[in-house]
């Protein structure tokens, strides 16, 4: 009990303010956090933090003064109390200290009474200061089909939004919900020394086929990454590093490395100057195979949940991702092991998430 209120002490102390705002203002580079707000009338705000901090009243530990980007979540349960929780995964019952508080939204800037929010979530406002150099691209499903890092926005067909692992993520349901990202030279990450793929996935059935990602021209196929090899069996992660002369170059892990119905990060890297490829779940290896040097075909569409241009008859014909995809980030290089391990753990909590493990 002691150590506890010792750590929780430590982490409140920490997130006290003492100096000038400005003097906050000009060291601090990063993006204003992002804020998904619910409201008791079934509306959603969902925008960016005006203030560096919200203050609070706590019974237990009297004023206190947060910045945006330290809290995870503010739950109101009341007009006048609400369950506030931290990155660092401490709890404590506060109140408001202020009766509003503004927010910037994509119509304008927006204030809203502290008695019309029912939750409230915060996420980092931009990835480029928590991922590794050479991120050319990142979806994360704030409730929209937005790239954050390259404008390469996503036309989204029958996709809806839900809770994520990070903010809110994509929901997709697995018989006609698909994402399409028109092709770009930024998105052709395969001309240059190697690429990852990485997400977040919760899949709501893992058995046989189901395409997270993949470029495809409608007639020919480009690097994908997917769940299922084999008809038969069931969470088996499979890619296939296609180069730019049609030719195959496939890894997948045993079955059962996913599971359905949890979050797991799962990535794929090529390195073109090892030659050395690789796929992850949780930041673990969980297949590795040389498959040579040469240049991946990416210069096609990307396309999320879907395959065009099977046929009935064809293995793979009328199969989706059925779950929450969050995070969606290409990289222009293979990140190594330690890069991967970094960008999983800043997305739960700064641990590694378990190996997934099926339910009994």
């Amino acid at each position: 009990m002691k150590a506890s209120w010792f750590r929780l002490c430590c982490v409140l102390g920490f997130f006290f303010f003492s100096g000038s705002l400005s003097d906050v203002f000009a060291a601090d580079t990063n993006p204003p956090p992002c804020l998904t707000i619910d409201l008791r009338d079934g509306s959603r705000v969902v925008g960016t933090s005006v203030e560096k901090f919200f203050k609070f009243h706590s019974p237990l530990l009297g004023e206190l003064k947060l910045e945006v980007k330290n809290i995870r979540s503010v739950e109101c349960v009341s007009s006048n109390a609400a369950k506030l929780s931290t990155i660092n995964g401490d709890m404590l019952t506060v109140s408001f200290a202020e009766p509003e508080f503004p927010v910037k939204t994509g119509f304008g800037k927006v204030t809203l009474a502290v008695q019309s929010v029912r939750n409230l979530t915060v996420k980092a406002g931009s990835s480029l200061g928590t991922h590794p150099p050479g991120l050319v691209a990142l979806w994360s499903g704030e409730d929209n089909g937005r790239d954050s890092v390259g404008g390469n926005e996503a036309k989204l067909i029958d996709v809806d939004f839900a809770d994520g692992k990070v903010g809110r993520a994509f929901s997709l349901n697995g018989f006609s919900s698909w994402m399409k990202i028109p092709a770009r030279p930024s998105l052709d990450v395969g001309k240059g020394d190697g690429l990852t793929i990485a997400a977040w996935i919760k899949p709501s059935n893992v058995v046989s086929f189901h395409p997270i990602l993949e470029w495809n021209s409608g007639t020919q196929l480009g690097v994908h990454l997917w769940l299922g090899y084999l008809p038969q069996h069931q969470g088996e992660l499979f890619a296939n590093v296609m180069d730019d002369e049609g030719n195959s170059h496939s890894l997948y892990s045993a079955p059962g490395a996913v599971v359905p119905g949890q979050f797991q990060h799962v990535a794929l890297t090529y390195d073109k100057t090892s030659g050395m490829a690789r796929l992850f779940v949780n930041a673990r290896v969980v297949a590795q195979q040389n498959v040579g040097s040469f240049t991946p075909q990416t210069a096609y569409d990307l396309l999320v949940s879907r395959r065009p241009g099977d046929r009935p008859g064809d293995m793979t014909y009328n199969a989706f991702f059925g779950g929450l995809l969050d995070e969606i980030a290409i990289y222009n290089r293979a990140l190594d092991v330690s890069e991967i391990r970094a960008v999983c753990g800043n997305d739960n909590n700064d641990g590694l998430p378990p190996a997934p493990t099926a339910a009994p």
